[in-house]
């Protein structure tokens, strides 16, 4: 029998990608439901391809821009909470940003299998997250390449063994520049990454090294492990995608193509591997891996992540919220890159601090609390 699938955020590159997958197992799975917030250009495509039951778009003005046909049509996030209340099997959350936490806790609510790529999940609300893991019979497997890596080698040892994990980091478009360059980048030159092709905002966030910083705080939550044996390597190759280091000093690596269908077609078929016609590491083409720490006085984002976990969850809620409103200001043209974390590390110097959080009604509030506060500084000191 097949497994049926949601795909939230469908129209962006892990959307894309696990259609890709679904392509190659039509046998296994079908699509049941696709959300997307914009591209409704693509979303009419996907919508003639795969001919899902239901597709949930941002608002009611691109709602009449979608072709139906015998496709039922939703809107909004209380539209993708009836999609997910309905009968399926496996949840892709592919959303970008805060938008993904709404549709993380429906679907751990119903117990279905969570293929999470939305980091900001964990990052915002990681406490209360595991709490349900632990109370409800739910499934998380992470679509992150670094996360997935993790999470199969964790599998293969004894905790008690464990010392350390290791998350690697491409290093970004900029990892070969000088503090004083950061100052003057571009939009375009941030979206340049040099190995990924990821949508707008993890590619920026990836630019400034603030996808590491929300996958350290996501990997605290996911694998239960203090901040303090999180380390954080530079690996501009992208092969190995995470490492483990065991107490006798020895380490475990996961090598793999930089490819997301890899991870993604791990995450759909819950954990078994299958025969797949994409890309392999092909040794004879590496001359080299190379490996370094990352300078965090240079990409402080990354810095911020570690100070947020220290002073507890409502500092990683405000970390997060003031990075989407602080991105946004760059990509918009009103601040310089070197100005992204500034904005950061205001917010979470003046917020109030909460460092036990176990109410999703708390998390929005202190989101909220962040997006005005960065706002209001943005006004006073960027106009």
């Amino acid at each position: 029998m097949k497994k049926s699938v949601v795909i939230l955020g469908s129209t962006g590159s892990i959307g894309r990608a696990t259609l890709d997958v679904i392509a190659t197992q039509k046998d296994s799975f079908e699509v049941f439901g696709l959300a997307c917030k914009k591209n409704i250009e693509l979303l009419n495509a996907q919508i003639k391809e795969w001919k899902p039951q239901y597709v949930c778009v941002y608002d009611d003005k691109a709602k009449h821009n979608v072709s139906h046909n015998r496709t039922r049509i939703l809107t909004g996030v209380q539209g993708i909470k009836k999609m997910l209340a309905m009968d399926n099997d496996i949840v892709v959350n592919a959303l970008p940003g805060s938008i993904g936490l709404e549709p993380t806790i429906e679907t751990l609510k119903y117990r279905k299998v969570l293929a999470l790529a939305n980091k900001e999940s964990l990052v915002m609300a990681g406490r209360i997250i595991s709490k349900m893991m632990k109370e409800e019979p739910a499934t998380l497997i992470p679509v992150d390449s670094e996360h997935s890596a993790l999470f199969q080698l964790l599998k293969t040892i004894d905790r008690k063994e464990l010392k350390n994990i290791i998350i690697t980091a491409s290093g970004g478009p900029f990892k070969d520049y000088k503090k004083e360059d950061l100052e003057h980048v571009t939009t375009s030159e941030a979206l340049n990454h040099p190995t990924w092709k990821m949508g707008t905002k993890v590619t920026l966030d990836s630019a400034t090294l603030m996808n590491k910083g929300l996958e350290v705080i996501e990997a605290r939550w996911l694998f239960d492990i203090h901040q303090s044996r999180i380390k954080v390597v530079v690996h501009p190759e992208s092969i190995l995608h995470g490492l483990i280091e065991m107490i006798d000093g020895s380490i475990l690596s996961y090598m793999a193509y930089p490819d997301m269908k890899i991870p993604i077609a791990f995450a759909l078929n819950q954990g078994t591997r299958l025969s797949l016609p994409f890309p392999v590491v092909n040794f004879e083409h590496i001359m080299k891996l190379t490996f370094y720490p990352p300078d965090m006085d240079k990409f402080p984002s990354l810095k911020l992540a570690f100070t947020a976990l220290e002073q507890g969850d409502s500092a990683a809620i405000v970390l997060n919220a003031a990075n989407e409103v602080a991105s946004q200001a760059f990509m918009d043209g009103k601040i310089r890159f070197s100005t992204i974390p500034v904005l950061i590390e205001e917010a979470i110097e003046h917020h109030p601090r909460t460092p036990v959080i176990d109410s999703i009604k708390t998390v929005w509030e202190i989101h909220e609390w962040a997006i005005a506060y960065t706002e209001r500084q943005l006004r006073k000191f960027y106009g």
